[in-house]
């Protein structure tokens, strides 16, 4: 007897995607309170098109549609990929912010304090931007934006963020589905990849 249900032959695809490299030329060296200069300009910067892979805009031709985050740095990216975007940016998708204090010492490498203070808000450190818990429910609407796209589109790019496609990933693998568990260490450009039957 033949089932009465549709038998989906191919896989659905969620592709997470960072952003190109914002060409922000922030300073080196900062204080915490500092630290709100340096995610002002890189909130700012044009992203470095010269860097975007080729194989990523084939990528993006072959899924059935592309979407990103709000931020300018999304958006710029997913125009150099040269697809027919018809989905407007959706600050669903966007990156909390570097948390800082109002410290204005010690003078410390930048680098330092993106690793401390981004360290800190995965513990709840939320000063002047969304605590992990927002952004762990946003990522959970999020997840279901993307499965609702996948099932009716079969595949969807998002041109997204380091952090927030890591939460949005750990979502997706929570709901069955199959990819890497740690996109967080992905490089600007670089895609990750979910799949389920």
């Amino acid at each position: 007897m033949a089932s009465s249900f549709p038998i989906r032959l191919t896989l659905m695809q969620i592709i997470l995607v960072r952003h190109g490299r914002p060409d922000h030329g922030a300073a080196r060296w900062s204080t915490p309170r500092g630290m709100k200069t340096w995610v002002e300009r890189y909130n700012a910067a044009a992203v470095v098109a010269a860097e975007r892979p080729d194989r990523l805009v084939a990528l993006a031709g072959s899924v059935g549609i592309v979407v990103c985050s709000s931020l300018q740095r999304c958006i710029e990216s997913r125009a150099y990929l040269e697809c027919d975007c018809c989905e407007l940016p959706d600050p669903l998708f966007a990156e909390p912010h570097l948390p800082y204090p109002d410290w204005g010492l010690p003078l410390l490498p930048s680098r330092f304090w993106r690793l401390a203070f981004r360290s800190a808000w995965f513990l709840g450190f939320a000063s002047h931007t969304e605590h992990i818990r927002e952004s762990t429910r946003r990522a959970s609407a999020a997840a279901d934006r993307l499965i609702g796209l996948a099932e009716t589109n079969e595949s969807v790019l998002l041109m997204g963020h380091r952090v927030m496609n890591a939460l949005i990933a750990r979502q997706l693998r929570q709901r069955g589905w199959r990819g890497p568990a740690l996109p967080l260490l992905t490089g600007y450009w670089q895609p990750s990849r979910y799949t389920k039957a």
